[in-house]
């Protein structure tokens, strides 16, 4: 079943996986985005005038499949925010 445009929710495992090279990243009810690898960005190294990265007060968190290293998501936060959990999914719990 499709959740987002580069994931998968396996139906049969109840794993969150990439469409592109179908690598398994986590359990359906956990935040992928702890299980992929993320990029900090600040705003200065994003082409045209904006503040440097001491005053900055949002940053841009890129996250990538472990496997194909196709981006899956970027969201501004503040930067020592946690991960953003945008795709929750009601399902059973793990072993039931």
């Amino acid at each position: 079943m499709r959740i987002h445009y580069y994931l998968d929710l396996d139906e049969k495992t109840q794993k969150i996986k990439c469409r592109k090279c179908g690598r398994d990243i986590c359990h359906g009810s956990e935040n992928y985005k702890l299980h992929v690898p993320r990029a900090d960005v600040y705003p200065d190294e994003i082409y045209g005038v904006r503040p440097p990265r001491e005053t900055a007060m949002v940053i841009y968190h890129e996250y990538y499949c472990p496997g194909c290293y196709t981006m899956l998501d970027v969201e501004v936060s503040e930067p020592d925010a946690p991960p953003l959990w945008d795709i929750q999914i009601a399902m059973p719990k793990h072993g039931k």
